[in-house]
């Protein structure tokens, strides 16, 4: 199977001038590189590094870890870090930083299965699952925005952050029927800047990551709080965290509260897709930024279930540019019955269409080995 899959991979320096060890793809799985040919210094540098692809076999020579088994450090990471901070017991600025660089540089690795395996899986306490899924679609919203690598850990950071004053407060919401009672609708309101607060006195935090976390819940129409900020007075990072705060919610699940997902009627057109993904709370964001990362993500984001036009049920692992995905990976029969392992269909008028969105039907993902479709060992 890892040698129908395609991985992205960087290729090291030393690599340069010398025959390629192996066929390169680009994400479509067009042949750029055979192999043999001299690698040139393109491939090892700049925006062409992050596009190379080869079979998931021959990305282990280059890039044996996997980014999906160091998502679940991260998340103890990042939960061992909130309990010290709940006992008093205070980390350092450092602490953070390192780990914001952790997960920028996972993204950077493999977006797609690290956003597509965060859909999948909830393998920590609900606010680390969260903080982890915002960083990543932040992430996204930067590298369209065209931020240095610093600013976008520093959001990162800021999307880690961001409830680090009371991670058990949002806990307790994820399990909540219903209106919050009024001591927590006080507790919600004031966390932004409970959160600013705490890292201010763990010690020097950049800026900008500071005015993301105290003010990741102001609105551009002035209805957010703690301040009632508005449009341009908001800090860029912090409207792209409202957006990839409110995203990861609606694409998540919590008692009394189902996902909110699409269907393909609605995914053929961009404008309807954001109305009904975001709906009332499109006017309290930044439209434009909205417009960026649902467009970044695609009608088909990693993590999609799908049901193909053969009767199985399958899983989006990688986007594709302005079309279709060209592949799936079925995880549960026409039968009806789960699979041992998912296997890969080919997304094409000869071979099988997807026929709809399925998140729906699946109140419960059966047991699966989710690493094998981005083409990792788990």
């Amino acid at each position: 199977m890892l040698d129908s899959i395609l991985r992205p991979v960087a290729l090291p320096n030393h690599l340069i001038g010398h025959p390629a060890p192996c066929d390169f793809f680009d994400e479509r799985g067009t042949l750029l590189l055979r192999a043999g040919a001299p690698v040139s210094p393109r491939a090892t540098h700049g925006q062409q590094r992050r596009h190379l692809y080869c079979t998931a076999a021959q990305a282990n020579r280059f890039a044996p870890a996997n980014p999906l088994a160091q998502l679940h450090d991260v998340a103890a990471a990042l939960a061992t870090l909130a309990d010290y901070v709940e006992c008093g017991d205070d980390p350092t600025p450092d602490d953070f930083i390192r780990l914001a660089h952790a997960l920028h540089g996972l993204w950077q690795q493999d977006a797609d299965a690290c956003i597509g395996y965060m859909r999948l899986e909830q393998f920590h306490r609900p606010s680390v699952c969260h903080a982890i899924r915002v960083a990543l679609f932040a992430a996204e919203l930067s590298a369209a925005n065209g931020l240095s690598n610093n600013a976008m850990v520093n959001v990162i950071g800021a999307a880690l952050t961001m409830n680090i004053g009371n991670m058990t407060l949002h806990d307790r919401l994820h399990d909540l029927v219903g209106m919050p009672d009024e001591d927590a609708a006080d507790d919600i309101r004031a966390h932004p800047l409970e959160s600013a607060n705490c890292l201010e006195q763990l010690g020097r935090f950049p800026e900008d990551w500071l005015d993301a976390v105290a003010q990741h819940h102001e609105n551009v129409d002035g209805s957010g709080y703690p301040l009632g900020l508005m449009r341009a007075t908001i800090a860029l990072p912090a409207r792209m965290l409202r957006i990839a705060d409110v995203l990861a919610a609606r694409l998540s699940s919590r008692r009394g509260r189902g996902p909110r997902y699409w269907n393909l009627h609605q995914a053929r057109d961009l404008p309807r897709l954001i109305q009904h993904v975001f709906g009332a709370d499109l006017v309290q964001l930044d439209q434009a930024l909205v417009r960026q990362l649902m467009t970044r993500l695609g009608a088909f984001p990693p993590g999609s279930l799908v049901r193909l036009s053969n009767g199985e049920l399958a899983v989006i692992g990688r986007r594709a540019a302005h079309t279709a995905p060209r592949e799936a990976w079925t995880f549960i029969g026409a039968n009806g019955r789960a699979l041992d392992q998912p296997r890969l269909r080919n997304i094409n008028p000869r071979d099988c269409r997807i026929h709809s969105y399925v998140h729906d039907e699946l109140p419960r993902l059966p047991a699966c080995d989710w690493h094998r479709v981005w083409g990792y060992a788990h």
